[in-house]
């Protein structure tokens, strides 16, 4: 398999009514873009804006990534707090030592919103640390104590996206993501990072659901999809821009853009 160089715009709407007018993949194909439902390596980055049937327009966007190589589950199936106790060192696993370099650019250009971000399975807290800033508050969620403790010690060593304290902005919680209730009602921004794929194939429209509940009118989700192929198995489970979008759309969610991410902010490398 090889990895593909087109660069991607994708854009589609959902009305307020909830009614799909959408790309098909005939369309796509028509335009020059490879269709989405065969095995993608390569990284894209998809925005997408939630429309529900509301007065005041709600907006979600999210980011779809795939790798290059052979797509085979890398994610031991054991409890996420066992592989954390056992020893999980930066850069080791799914622990990828930094933010992703494309979510990176999108928190540098200035469109996300700003007020309260939520970034579920935020290991280690990089993301996290990224987006806080004065005007950015940033929660995040794990299932795992020794995951809390460990984003808990890197945000209080870490910048925060402006320079600042990264710790006086954001906070890392013990929770369950389909049940998590924001304190202080929903967020204006959410992150999915590789959280997707490691959830049970048979719960993606419960994810769907809780984040259409856990993003505010006006609010947005930036979701890295990964990996993108065709196995068996997991975690972490495939994924497809496709399948991404069958899950988003039936919430109310809008589609702005697909890009594909170029090679040199690929996190982890060809073969992940």
């Amino acid at each position: 398999n090889s990895v593909s160089s087109h660069m991607l715009q994708l854009a589609f709407r959902v009305s307020t009514s909830a009614t799909v007018v959408g790309v098909t993949l005939a369309e796509q194909t028509a335009r020059g873009l490879p269709p989405r439902t065969s095995p993608c390596f390569s990284r894209l980055q998809v925005t997408r804006r939630k429309t529900a049937a509301r007065a005041v327009p709600a907006r979600a966007r999210y980011t779809v990534s795939a790798a290059g190589g052979d797509m085979k589950p890398a994610m031991p199936s054991k409890g996420w707090e066992s592989m954390w106790a056992a020893g999980l060192n930066p850069g080791d696993a799914f622990d990828a030592g930094r933010v992703e370099p494309a979510f990176q650019a999108l928190i540098t250009s200035g469109e996300l919103p700003v007020g309260r971000a939520f970034v579920p399975g935020c290991g280690r807290g990089y993301a996290v640390a990224a987006l806080t800033s004065a005007e950015r508050t940033v929660t995040g969620l794990e299932i795992s104590v020794t995951a809390q403790v460990a984003a808990q010690t890197y945000l209080a060593s870490a910048p925060s996206g402006d320079g600042g304290d990264a710790a006086a902005y954001a906070q890392i919680i013990l929770d369950d993501f389909f049940t998590h209730v924001p304190a202080a009602g929903a967020y204006d921004l959410v992150y999915d990072c590789t959280f997707l794929c490691a959830i049970d194939p048979t719960r993606r429209g419960e994810w769907a659901a809780q984040m259409s509940k856990l993003i505010k009118p006006g609010g947005e989700i930036v979701s890295l999809v990964f990996p993108l192929g065709e196995f068996a198995g997991g975690p972490p489970f495939a994924l497809s821009p496709a399948l991404v979008q069958s899950l988003l759309e039936p919430a109310g969610f809008e589609c702005i853009s697909l890009t594909e991410v170029p090679e040199e902010q690929w996190n982890r490398g060809r073969g992940e």
